[in-house]
């Protein structure tokens, strides 16, 4: 289950074929094209492949083998990393997100391949985009744990290079638990919550915030805004390990992808009573489109819902 006091309170239950070939004296692990997929697995770091028109090369991507595309000298291509001062802020008068600069353009996958978390072994998700507990929540969650059960060890990494716009922190029944935006600077907001093991990196971006208080999720601006790299982690545990009330137990994230570009289809008026339009109105649907590398977008459509509940005013096709 999934719960953020304040802002939100979720409840959450619920196999390549290589050939190596020498040509010119290098050699080239060959994959079947429908195999190789910018974003997806691979299984030799150099190899390469590839798809339709586009080369690729097997690379290191957030402590797991991907596939990216490869630039004129056979390298990888990199996601351009941008200044720290490049970010985007919310606008109320407008009702609308700026940046502070000219943005660069948007590399998808936006989140590649394991570069956030390990949809492998999820159990399940929450859609992004729904109402529950009586307010509507725009962002979804993952979970790695059953019901009344707790999983070690689940790692959060930041998906790409950005900046640290929000942190919040607080306890529940004793158990500390963080939360933080980020932000790509080409236009796209990653929210989480329900973090428990801060990093060291992460613990002195929270340190700032002073005491965490019980129950108090409320969320603070940072300014500046604290730069971070793709692949640094941000959590090392997650969820609650408290056994004390199964309603909380559990190895979960709060999960938000927001396009601050422009603002989604309204997702009902009803959302505008309880969610910020800042959240609410730019949030998407983070298992469809391009937003996630083609395997992890696979393996996250195809995890059952949290209590089997469907609806979304973001998501489409399920």
């Amino acid at each position: 289950m999934f719960r953020r006091r304040s802002r939100s309170s979720v409840v959450f239950r619920t196999a390549m074929f290589v050939v190596a070939v020498s040509i010119a004296g290098v050699v080239l692990a060959q994959v079947p094209a429908s195999a190789a997929v910018s974003g997806g697995p691979c299984s030799k770091l150099g190899a390469k492949a590839k798809s339709g028109a586009a080369a690729l090369v097997c690379v290191k991507s957030g402590g797991r083998l991907v596939w990216r595309r490869a630039n004129a000298s056979g390298a990888a291509g990199k996601v351009p990393s941008v200044p720290s001062s490049a970010t985007w802020q919310w606008d109320h008068a407008r009702s609308a997100w700026t940046p502070t600069g000219a943005p660069p353009k948007c590399t998808y996958p936006i989140i590649p391949a394991g570069g956030l978390l390990d949809f492998g072994s999820a159990v399940s998700i929450l859609q992004p985009g729904q109402s529950r507990g009586g307010s509507f929540k725009p962002h979804g969650g993952v979970r790695w744990s059953n019901y009344g059960e707790y999983v070690s060890g689940v790692r959060i990494t930041v998906p790409f290079d950005g900046v640290v716009t929000k942190a919040w922190h607080y306890t529940t029944g004793g158990t500390y638990q963080f939360g933080v935006d980020i932000v790509n600077p080409c236009g796209f907001m990653v929210r989480l919550g329900h973090l428990r093991t801060p990093s060291p990196a992460f613990s002195t971006i929270l340190a700032t915030l002073g005491s965490a208080a019980p129950d108090d999720s409320r969320e603070t601006l940072l300014n500046p805004p604290v730069t971070v790299k793709a692949g640094a982690v941000i959590a090392t545990e997650v969820g609650n390990p408290d056994p004390s009330n199964p309603d909380f137990l559990g190895s979960y994230i709060d999960f938000g992808l927001l396009d601050l570009r422009s603002p989604n289809t309204p997702p009902g008026a009803s959302s505008a009573t309880n969610a910020a339009n800042e959240y609410s109105l730019f949030s998407v649907c983070w298992y469809e489109a391009e937003y996630l590398a083609a395997a992890d977008r696979m393996i996250a459509a195809a995890l059952p819902f949290s209590g089997g509940d469907p609806s979304s005013a973001y998501c489409r096709r399920r």
